[in-house]
C-alpha cells in the first residue's frame, strides 16, 4: 500500500521547516505546494494543518507561515525533550534490559566512537538519532515513545536537531566527546537499574545541547534552524 500523499506532503514540509530550508515567517499556501510536488491542493491542506497542531505553522486569513521561535521557546523545547527522554531511560532502568539489548547499546556506542574519531560528522547526526530513538523504546511505554516522537518535531529539539556543520570547530568536538561519555553514563545507569541516576544523567545531556544554542546564537554561528529564531535587539 502506497503512503498517503497527505503524510508524504506532510514529511516534505516538515523536513524543510526543521532543517531551516524554510525560513521563519515564509508564506505557505497550498495552491503553489500542490503545483510544486505534483499533488492536488487537499492532501496539501491536510498535511499543512497537521503541522499547525504541531506548532511549527501558524494560520491567519491568508494562509499559513512559517512560525519563528523565541529563544526561550528553544529551550524550553530541548528541556522537555530532557525531561521526556529522563523519563523513559528511568523506566528503562527500572524494568530492566536484557543482556542482548546491553550489548546492541554498546555496539552503537563503539559506531559512535568511530565516527567521532573518524571526523565522519555528518554520519554521526543519524547515528546519534538512532541511539536516542533506541533508548527510549527500551522503557517499553508506548505513551513515553509517542510524546519523545512528537518533542522531536520542534525544530531544535531532536538529539541531533542541529546539524554537526562546525566539524573543524574545538569546541564542537569537546561537545561531542562530553555527550558520549553521557551516552556511556545512561547505558551503565540503565543496565544497573539505577533509575534516578539514568533521569539526572539524561536532563544533564540536554543541557549540554540547551548550552550549544545559546553559544550558537550569540556567535552568529550558521546554523540553519536558528533562522527560525527571533534574534533579540
Amino acid at each position: 500500500m502506497t503512503e498517503p500523499q497527505w503524510k508524504s506532503a506532510l514529511y516534505v514540509l516538515r523536513g524543510q521547516i526543521v532543517s531551516g530550508e524554510l525560513l521563519g515567517g515564509t508564506k505557505l499556501r497550498a495552491s503553489h505546494l500542490a503545483d510544486k510536488m505534483g499533488i492536488s491542493r487537499t492532501p496539501i491542506s491536510e498535511a499543512l494543518i497537521k503541522l499547525e497542531g504541531e506548532g511549527l505553522l501558524v494560520r491567519d486569513k491568508s494562509g499559513f507561515t512559517v512560525r519563528s521561535f523565541a529563544l526561550e521557546e528553544v529551550y524550553d523545547a530541548i528541556d522537555l525533550r530532557g525531561l521526556l527522554e529522563g523519563a523513559a531511560v528511568k523506566k528503562a532502568a527500572q524494568r530492566g534490559i536484557s543482556d542482548t539489548d546491553f550489548q546492541r547499546l554498546n555496539q552503537r556506542l563503539a559506531e559512535l566512537d568511530r565516527v567521532i574519531a573518524d571526523g565522519q560528522v555528518g554520519e554521526y547526526d543519524q547515528l546519534n538519532h538512532d541511539f536516542h530513538v533506541y533508548l527510549t523504546a527500551l522503557s517499553d511505554s508506548d505513551i513515553l515513545i509517542a510524546e519523545v516522537q512528537r518533542a522531536y518535531r520542534f525544530p531544535f529539539a531532536g538529539p541531533s536537531a542541529f546539524p554537526t556543520l562546525a566539524a573543524d570547530s574545538k569546541r564542537f568536538r569537546t561537545s561531542l566527546l562530553i555527550g558520549q561519555q553521557h551516552h556511556q553514563h545512561i547505558v551503565e545507569a540503565i543496565y544497573t537499574r539505577d533509575g534516578a541516576r539514568a533521569f539526572a544523567l539524561m536532563l544533564e545531556h540536554a543541557r549540554l545541547a540547551h548550552d550549544n544554542v545559546s553559544i550558537a546564537s550569540s556567535a552568529r554561528e550558521f546554523t540553519p534552524q536558528l533562522a527560525l529564531v527571533k534574534q533579540s535587539r
